[in-house]
């Protein structure tokens, strides 16, 4: 009889462990799925390859180093290249559950805009979408940089240096994006030189530096004597033809240290720094600024772009002296700066 109660006591016990380990496994289960809740989902969709461009390597570069440092987001990159990929894998994510997913540029912005739709809780990022009628549209924000204001440095920087009065300018697409930076580059160039002339070149594509060589060229054969290029990839072959020519050069992006390694004509580039701005607009989010149904611009006072000349750039003091004045007269409001290009 003794040895039966033990028996039982011991299966008491044993019973009484049991449903102390299942408690304790149902806690943790719920905090997993606590902490699952926590984490904001974010998806970034470029229709470029992701290493197409110095400014998305920078880009995936820095959104990684962010996601490091917040265990509060998931960021996924993702390619989606041709036409065909871009409504089926926006909406693959918003089926999964992203939180946030953001989109890049026009191209994209029609199958942005179409998903959104279908999903009104999901938040949607536009990087410059250029979409029409953004009002109507509460679960999408437009972002972007402010080029205008490094534009306009940058075309001071080019009329003070030029000695012919002729300069040129290669740019990606004819698109509102890069014509806003050629109107930039316009009226920096004129509040200089009234009479200066200025061309304009489109290369109609992002990736192909051969264009762009022989767009920088043909420039410089009209006499230009300062070229500049806001054309992604394209730009480098740009950058080459100056390099080739002795040609002074205005960069945008990034500085083409290797091109210029013999050579060196860079004036200054106007640096953008697109992981600043999609962490800016994410953050926002985060923050609870969501601003769908807007478009944002992100410039100089969020420390996203800057238009920057090395120590040692071939410049005259004259340009350090006109850049600081026009950069003082911006920060200012002294200055208001149109998108609309003078001409193309």
């Amino acid at each position: 009889m003794f040895k039966r109660k033990s028996i039982l006591a011991s299966i008491l016990i044993l019973s009484i462990a049991l449903l102390a380990l299942t408690g304790c496994a149902g806690t943790n289960k719920a905090e997993d799925n606590k902490d699952a809740k926590d984490i904001t989902k974010i998806a970034f969709v470029s229709d470029q390859a992701l290493d197409a461009s110095e400014w998305l390597v920078n880009l995936v570069k820095g959104i990684n180093e962010y996601q490091a440092n917040h265990e509060n987001v998931e960021i996924k990159m993702i390619e989606a290249i041709q036409t065909s990929e871009y409504e089926p894998k926006i909406r693959a994510l918003a089926e999964q559950g992203y939180d946030v997913i953001i989109t890049t540029y026009a191209s994209i912005a029609e199958a942005t805009i179409s998903v959104a739709k279908d999903y009104p809780d999901i938040k949607f990022g536009s990087l410059d979408g250029t979409i029409e009628n953004i009002e109507n549209y509460k679960n999408i924000q437009e972002f972007g940089l402010n080029r205008t204001e490094t534009a306009y440095l940058g075309g001071v920087a080019a009329a003070t240096m030029s000695e012919s009065g002729v300069v040129g300018i290669v740019g990606g697409m004819d698109e509102p994006i890069i014509n806003a930076i050629i109107a930039g580059w316009q009226q920096g160039l004129r509040s200089v030189n009234e009479n200066i002339q200025d061309y304009v070149s489109y290369a109609g594509t992002w990736t192909d530096p051969t264009t762009g060589k022989d767009l920088g060229l043909a420039l410089v054969d009209k006499g230009a004597d300062v070229i500049a290029a806001a054309a992604g990839g394209t730009g480098a072959g740009t950058a080459q033809a100056a390099a080739e020519t002795g040609t002074y050069f205005v960069a945008w992006d990034t500085h083409y240290d290797e091109i210029f390694k013999v050579n060196n004509v860079e004036l200054g580039s106007a640096l953008n720094y697109f992981d600043v701005m999609v962490i800016a607009f994410i953050e926002d989010i985060l923050d609870g600024n969501f601003k769908g149904g807007q478009r944002v611009d992100y410039g100089m006072d969020k420390g996203v772009c800057e238009f920057h000349m090395y120590d040692d750039a071939p410049v005259t003091e004259e340009v350090r002296q006109n850049v600081a004045a026009a950069l003082e007269k911006i920060k200012n409001k002294e200055i208001t700066i149109s998108t609309e290009p003078l001409h193309k």
